[in-house]
């Protein structure tokens, strides 16, 4: 009977512990990750105290699971993209989804610097950071060389980087063609974008 109850309440454990990770997001978007706390994090899942040292051994190991979900969820909206574009004005439309994403989302916007901050000190960020990063640019070295998907990552992170700072320079039809340039460049592209390239290996 333990078992069977075990498999029972498993998925309600499941449950509270990715409200608890939603919830840490949330209080790491509003207070920044230095404000994330047992209380503020219970409090904004509408769960008891004891359940985040129940679930996670630490405010830390809280956080860093927080993250790993939202690279997570974020990469694979991204990613979809990259992986399914056939040609040069599918792979430019990836691009920009990955600036827009942050555009129409400040939540988005301050997760992604409290992101990238940690991955200065702590080489786990770090980890999800490069390997979020090297999902993306496979996708773009279906139809690509790696060079070109470096130049690629280095412009929407550049772009990126600006609405983090609550800047927004370009426009999307200028970003449209910084893009284009950057992937006209590639030797490797067919008719530059005119005909559907055909993916690698």
């Amino acid at each position: 009977m333990e078992g069977s109850c075990g498999v029972r309440a498993r998925p309600r454990s499941d449950a509270t512990r990715l409200a608890l990770l939603n919830a840490a997001l949330d209080v790491a978007a509003e207070y920044g990750v230095k404000g994330v706390t047992h209380r503020r994090v219970a409090s904004a899942a509408g769960l008891s105290l004891g359940l985040t040292s129940y679930h996670f051994a630490n405010l830390d190991d809280l956080l860093l699971e927080a993250f790993r979900l939202f690279v997570s969820h974020t990469s694979a909206l991204y990613e979809r993209q990259f992986h399914e574009a056939t040609d040069l004005e599918s792979m430019i439309d990836a691009a920009l989804a990955v600036v827009n994403a942050l555009k129409d989302s400040a939540r988005e916007r301050t997760l992604l610097y409290e992101l990238y901050a940690q991955s200065v000190r702590d080489p786990a960020y770090r980890e999800l950071v490069t390997s979020w990063a090297a999902s993306a640019r496979a996708g773009v070295e279906r139809l690509y060389s790696a060079r070109t998907a470096r130049f690629l990552e280095a412009a929407w992170e550049g772009a990126s980087a600006q609405l983090i700072q609550g800047r927004d320079d370009q426009s999307d039809n200028e970003l449209r063609d910084l893009f284009r340039l950057i992937l006209l460049q590639d030797s490797n592209e067919l008719t530059g974008g005119t005909t559907a390239a055909t993916p690698r290996g």
